[in-house]
């Protein structure tokens, strides 16, 4: 009878020992998967970094955003696939980590790369005439949709349209499904034309905007110089600055704040 009473009390205690293990065990297995998740993210940032210092010559600081010359053995292929490793590093915290600012380098020493092969390779050079027929044939190549956003002649087409996606883009709402077309007329130099998607995780409970730029039927004189985005990148939301006098791309990789389009003084 008092063997049956021990035994009894030690099957509590076995029990407890057992949850205790079990727990501690997920708590270990739960640590382990998000070091792997950290691990996995520096070694894509480790890639792209490397990437990109490939093309260059020794002695670039990629981190530091200096600029220096591409090796001659520098191609279109190398550099499409130094842009292709920073794509793969997760963008949908990346504005607010520390790695962000790593990330904007990166895309810079692309722009730098990518602007020295053009120059090699003698794209983009052309007579004066050329260049202005050029110009005009691409401008009259696109005709805004009837939806398109249109910056045009100081004047502003569907701003209802903007402000509805506005209102429901990115941080400013949970939709994932709509999207819009900017396109900025600038008159002899052609239009530029910018893809806007909302997108929502409801995972990560955070949403953005995908921008995609088309830059196809703009062709701005070489020597001036143009503040657009000229890849595609993630901001946060868009906002109405009234006192500015635009509507505004926010929290974007290259621009803490981007001028969209004008407001044009409405009543």
């Amino acid at each position: 009878m008092l063997n049956r009473d021990k035994k009894s009390n030690q099957e509590p205690t076995e029990r407890s020992k057992k949850k205790v293990i079990a727990i501690n065990a997920l708590i270990i297995l739960s640590i382990l998967l998000i070091l792997q998740g950290c691990n996995t993210e520096q070694n894509k940032m480790d890639i792209a970094v490397q990437k990109v210092r490939n093309l260059f010559q020794a002695g670039i600081k990629v981190e530091d955003g200096k600029s220096s010359k591409i090796k001659d053995s520098t191609d279109q292929e190398q550099i499409d696939e130094a842009l292709k490793a920073i794509g793969e590093i997760d963008t949908k915290d990346g504005r607010r980590s520390e790695e962000s600012g790593a990330v904007f380098s990166l895309q810079s020493a692309i722009i730098v790369a990518q602007a020295q092969l053009n120059e090699r390779e003698g794209k983009g050079k052309s007579s004066k005439n050329d260049t202005q027929d050029e110009q005009k044939e691409q401008k009259e190549q696109y005709l805004p949709g009837e939806d398109d956003v249109v910056w045009e002649h100081n004047k502003l087409k569907n701003r209802d349209i903007l402000e509805e996606f506005m209102n429901a883009a990115g941080e400013n709402g949970k939709n994932n499904d709509i999207g819009i077309r900017v396109v900025k007329d600038e008159e002899e130099k052609g239009v530029i034309i910018y893809d806007l998607k909302s997108v929502y995780s409801k995972y990560a409970d955070e949403g953005w905007i995908d921008v995609t730029p088309d830059l196809s039927h703009y062709s701005p004189p070489e020597d001036e110089t143009q503040n657009v985005f000229n890849m595609s990148q993630q901001c946060s939301y868009i906002s109405k600055d009234i006192e500015a006098g635009y509507y505004n791309l926010n929290e974007c990789y290259t621009h803490l704040e981007y001028p969209l389009l004008p407001i044009n003084n409405e009543s």
